[in-house]
């Protein structure tokens, strides 16, 4: 019996992944297909990486500097940088094909862009494959992937190489998200130990807050292939509108206990634009992959799950681009080995799985290279057909009172390869107005047809109840602008004005500068007016907002102004003269915002220049609270919103150390989406007591359950605070009595998940006259909503600044039920309490950093919400 002891604690150690078991060395061998020579000549990874691939995990550094020796190597690779992230990593593209086809490589890439016009291919036209790793940067095994596909691509020799290389162009993108990669292969490697520790439960397997998955301000770089809100995304479209591949690979990794998944996805759930022979051929890819894993026995499976819905992701984009979208997932270590119920998940083997489905892809490319060309010019031809057929011929776009954000969405097209061209003359449509001075039409007869529809429609119907992401994302409706339909070709062509090539770039004249100048001011409808008005602040100079409109005598004669205006009177300031002009100046040329001179402080119309209406301003110092509980994404967005478009700094502060901090240093307190029934009471009241005292607490999704359990301002939610449950989807006592007795357990997940919300817009009423609504001149809002959250409107008459209206959907799926609770409910509330106040947003309003309409709130809530009067009940 005592021999057997030890051997039986062996083995459950063992079973629970804590064994102390050295793993097998992993060799090059074991994941190189057999029988396949390579060229010495070609640095294998381990040369420049210093271990096997597989053994750790590669930073982004020790990818860039491989790929760079094989380019050296081999003359059948090319390699460029397409950019750079936040924290100054270089993004890789790397050409690999025939030393052939790269002597004439861009004749093949102009030959291969004729495609869009709905040429036929020519008989010896390369295929084009974009190969992606890694968008998620803790999804690391597709990284490591590329640096076999690399190394293969390059040093294989024989006769099924030489056929690949001749009849495609295969491009390469290590590293989707470097800075991602980097945060989580450092935390791996640090906290991985001699022996692998297959116990889920071990600190390697647990990332800290925000985790490796997302990008440097913690966005999720694979929903952002529509918006382009960041320079990752800008650099990677660039380069696929350059080369329009016939098929993107995108590698990702799921949860440990799963098995491997590629497309096609739910059947269900594809997006009605994408045509028929696009999944058709993703089935037919499929066969490929397949055949792979079989020879193999590894688990996979297909069209469960995953959607294909949304286009702003890596998997679909290209299906509405004339291409074929294959999504890899495969299970996770998440670090180095982790068990799971089908055995040790182990990095290697992952990394192997991702490099086979890289071959497969490349062998279907190469197969059915002829059908995959005629898809394209296909569905080019298609497209034409389709937007000659419909009822729209163009739209137009465009706002007279903001620049920034109709400027903002020439560039968005632009960048998507649409074309856009200026408004030649004039048009009424829809209750708005567009001129040629500030306004643009994108013609519908245009070869990125479905792109643009995808971009512009407004769906309300759908195949099915469950999306994988949002439901709709209307351009338009984000940026917040005035857009109307033109339905006959005649007033195309007489409105059609010069192709704009590039996107405008923002540009004011400078104000004047004379001794007749009694005060400068400028209105507050631009998007940037905050960034020029916290730089103003910053620099001390002093500065005013009317509550109020009036009428003031500028040089070029009389001007009206709005609520919202920020005035800063000469005769107060501390700040010289001569600087002051200069930060105007900048403010003019490089925030494009309109700053007049004013004669004298006694107005012709309404409020005088020195009334109490005009309310000193302060700056803001704003503290956000982050960390483990707090929704990385929303804290994210805030921090991008603050420090990179408006640069203003903002204070990140865990939540774990929000104690120690004196609140009294900050201006406002920023609280996401996210859980904090960790604070204690003591600390609850504090911050209350910060808020009386002339704090401003703005608070925004989930938060605001905080709120009112903390009861630091009164929030009712409906569906929570009244009879019945929580939007988890489980009925109220009422729906309990009504309900049917039974129902097949098999529908669950798909009743579950047809009562959420994932992403639909409403359309909200606001409150234009309340100061968190200056500078927007529209009462009609558009708001994005992904969850039932429904907040009551305050109980204050004028607290309630943004409200759903009774028929609010614009776009997007909801449920009968989670529509008629949404209806009516209140976007935004204000409220004073004691010399502060509480801003609660029902919503994300800054959602993945594109939905302009609703950011202009936040920041009204930073420079506005201390100048909030007390209304009363």
């Amino acid at each position: 019996m005592q021999t057997k002891t030890p051997l039986l604690v062996f083995l459950v150690l063992l079973f629970l992944g804590a064994a102390p078991v050295q793993a097998k060395a992993i060799a090059l061998a074991d994941y190189l297909p057999e029988g396949v020579a390579y060229d010495a000549s070609v640095p294998v990874p381990s040369q420049v990486l210093g271990f096997e691939v597989g053994e750790r995990h590669a930073r982004h550094d020790q990818i860039v500097a491989y790929f760079h020796a094989v380019a050296e190597a081999s003359d059948r690779v090319r390699l460029r940088e397409t950019g750079h992230t936040y924290e100054n990593r270089p993004l890789l593209l790397m050409t690999v094909s025939s030393p052939g086809n790269l002597a004439r490589i861009e004749e093949i890439r102009t030959q291969h862009r004729s495609l869009l016009e709905g040429a036929p291919p020519e008989p010896d036209m390369p295929a084009v494959v974009w190969l992606c790793y890694s968008v998620h940067g803790n999804e690391a095994s597709g990284s490591n992937a590329a640096l076999l596909a690399a190394y293969h691509l390059a040093a294989a020799r024989g006769p099924e190489i030489e056929a690949l290389l001749r009849d495609c162009v295969i491009l390469i993108d290590p590293a989707l998200n470097p800075d991602g990669l980097d945060r989580f292969s450092g935390w791996v490697n640090r906290n991985r130990g001699h022996v692998p520790v297959a116990d889920p439960a071990t600190r390697e397997h647990h990332e800290p807050w925000p985790g490796g998955r997302t990008n440097h301000y913690w966005f999720d770089l694979n929903r952002d292939w529509l918006l382009l809100t960041h320079p990752e995304s800008r650099a990677r479209v660039g380069v696929y509108h350059q080369w329009m591949p016939n098929i993107l690979g995108d590698f990702h990794e799921m949860g440990t206990n799963a098995t491997y998944f590629f497309q096609p996805g739910v059947p269900s759930r594809r997006n009605p634009l994408t045509p028929e022979r696009n999944a058709e051929l993703t089935a037919e890819i499929a066969r490929y992959h397949a055949r792979a894993f079989d020879r193999e026995k590894r688990l996979y499976f297909t069209e469960e799950r995953f959607d294909d819905f949304y286009y702003g992701k890596g998997s679909t984009y290209p299906d509405i681009n004339g291409g074929v979208g294959i999504l890899f997932e495969e299970a996770s270590a998440r670090g180095h080995v982790q068990r799971s119920p089908n055995g040790r998940v182990t990095f290697p083997a992952a990394v192997r799985n991702q490099f086979l489905t890289t071959l497969s892809t490349l062998e279907a490319a190469r197969d059915k290279r002829a059908e995959l060309l005629d898809y394209m010019s296909g569905f080019y031809r298609d497209a034409a057909r389709e937007a000659a057929a419909g009822p729209v011929r163009a739209y137009v776009f465009g706002d007279p009172a903001d620049r920034a954000r109709t400027d903002a969405m020439v560039d968005i097209l632009l960048r998507h390869d649409i074309h856009v061209r200026r408004l030649a003359g004039r048009l009424e449509r829809e209750g708005a107005r567009f001129t040629g001075d500030d306004s643009y039409l994108v013609p519908t007869a245009q070869p990125q047809a479905r792109l643009l529809r995808a971009l512009f429609e407004r769906r309300t119907s759908f195949p099915d109840s469950i999306f994988y992401d949002v439901s709709t994302w209307t351009l338009p409706l984000a940026m917040g602008l005035p857009t109307a339909e033109i339905t006959d070709g005649g007033t195309v062509r007489r409105l059609a004005g010069e192709p704009v090539e590039h996107a405008p770039t923002l540009g004011a004249s400078p104000p004047g500068d004379s001794d007749s100048t009694y005060a400068y001011v400028f209105g507050w409808s631009e998007t940037y007016a905050p960034r020029t008005l916290g730089r103003l602040l910053r620099a001390g100079v002093r500065a005013r907002v009317a509550l109020k409109p009036f009428r003031a005598a500028t040089p070029d004669g009389l001007r009206d102004f709005d609520r919202g205006t920020v005035v800063v009177p000469l005769g107060i300031q501390e700040v010289g003269r001569k600087r002051l002009h200069a930060l105007l100046a900048r403010a003019a040329s490089k925030d494009g915002v309109a700053v007049h001179a004013v004669t004298s402080g006694l107005t012709p119309g309404g409020v005088d220049l020195g009334s109490s209406s005009l309310r000193p301003l302060k700056a803001p110092r704003p503290l956000l609270v982050v960390g483990r509980g707090v929704s990385a994404t929303q804290a994210g967005e805030i921090w991008h919103l603050l420090d990179r478009r408006f640069e203003m700094p903002v204070t990140l502060v865990e939540k774990s150390r929000l104690g120690n901090i004196d609140l009294d240093d900050y201006t406002h307190l920023l609280v996401v989406g996210g859980s904090y029934g960790d604070l204690s009471p003591d600390l609850s009241a504090a911050i209350g007591r910060w808020v009386r005292a002339g704090g401003v607490l703005v608070a925004s999704t989930s938060a605001l359950r905080w709120v009112r359990d903390a009861d630091l301002a009164p929030v009712t939610l409906r569906g929570e605070d009244a009879k019945g449950n929580g939007d988890d989807g489980t009925p109220s006592e009422t729906e309990a009595a009504e309900a049917p007795p039974r129902l097949d357990y098999a529908a669950h997940d798909r009743n579950r998940g047809a009562k959420l919300t994932s992403g639909a817009i409403f359309e909200a009423d606001l409150d234009i006259t309340h100061p968190l609504g200056f500078g927007l001149g529209h009462r009609r809002l558009a708001v994005f909503r992904r969850s039932n959250l429904a907040l009551e409107p305050s109980s204050n008459l004028y607290g309630t600044v943004a409200r759903l209206t009774d028929t609010p959907l614009l776009s997007g799926y909801v449920t009968p039920k989670n529509l008629k609770q949404a209806a009516g409910s209140a976007a935004l509330t204000a409220r004073k309490i004691g010399r502060g106040a509480v801003l609660l947003f029902a919503d994300d309003p800054d959602f993945r950093g594109f939905w302009y309409g609703t950011s202009k709130l936040y920041l009204n809530a930073l420079f506005f919400g201390g100048v909030l009067q007390r209304t009363g009940e």
